[in-house]
């Protein structure tokens, strides 16, 4: 299948033919994508205000139930699902719920990469080449710091968890190359402080040294080709190495 995107207008999600019969599994994770908030905003809950960040969906179980054509059953086992993929995070309380998509700004920043680097394809000629050089280092830098905005975030939720924060300073400089790990950080999906704990299960079960595979992981040359998660690619070279040892 060939590597991309497309574009897929939020309006979609109000077409007659997206809502007419029951959702399919994946069809329902897009909607969710579709009805995150892509600017902040509110709703009110018996009386509350109830806020609705970037990247959260404020939406009830009941309310998808309706939508997808499924039963409530359903979608909370959906959502659960999810949830163990970690590819969500379900805030509730006892009046109202949000869905928060994990890693919603990286993924949307990505699209944007994609596109200027489908623009920048087009243009032909030395001095355009130098000057995309330059723009692909901003553009570098750029997503460098969003990543670092991202988790700094995570750590703050992690109440400055000192595991965490050792394997976000491995990633940052702190490792036998002593330096950034520009690949590993290049990568889509990176590891939020709940998809940590799965890598830091294994840390202290199999006496496996992190530092040393993300560093493996930067010097493989074919890492952005078909790898996309961090805490996946990783989980996966660390498995296949306990494997060979048994």
């Amino acid at each position: 299948m060939d590597k991309g995107w497309i574009k897929l207008y939020r309006k979609i999600s109000e077409n007659k033919l997206w809502i007419c019969e029951p959702f399919t599994r994946g069809q329902a994770w897009v909607d969710l994508l579709l009805l995150a908030n892509h600017e902040y905003g509110f709703f009110y809950c018996r009386e509350h205000k109830v806020e609705v960040k970037r990247g959260f969906v404020g939406w009830s179980e009941l309310k998808l139930a309706e939508r997808w054509k499924w039963s409530r059953t359903k979608v909370r086992k959906f959502l659960k699902d999810l949830e163990k993929e970690q590819q969500i995070i379900q805030h509730k309380s006892q009046s109202y719920s949000t869905i928060e998509i994990i890693n919603y700004e990286i993924y949307q920043e990505k699209e944007q990469q994609e596109i200027q680097q489908e623009n920048n394809r087009k243009t032909t000629g030395k001095q355009q080449q130098d000057t995309n050089k330059n723009d692909k280092n901003k553009k570098n830098d750029k997503n460098i710091d969003i990543v670092q905005n991202f988790y700094d975030s995570e750590i703050k939720k992690s109440q400055n968890n000192e595991n965490y924060v050792n394997f976000v300073n491995i990633l940052f400089g702190k490792n036998s190359l002593s330096k950034k790990l520009d690949r590993v950080l290049s990568m889509p999906i990176q590891v939020s402080f709940e998809q940590f704990k799965t890598i830091d299960q294994y840390k202290h079960n199999h006496k496996v040294t992190i530092s040393d595979y993300l560093v493996s992981m930067e010097n493989y040359k074919d890492l952005l080709k078909k790898n996309t998660t961090v805490q996946g690619t990783l989980l996966n070279w660390i498995r296949r190495d306990l494997k060979r040892q048994q």
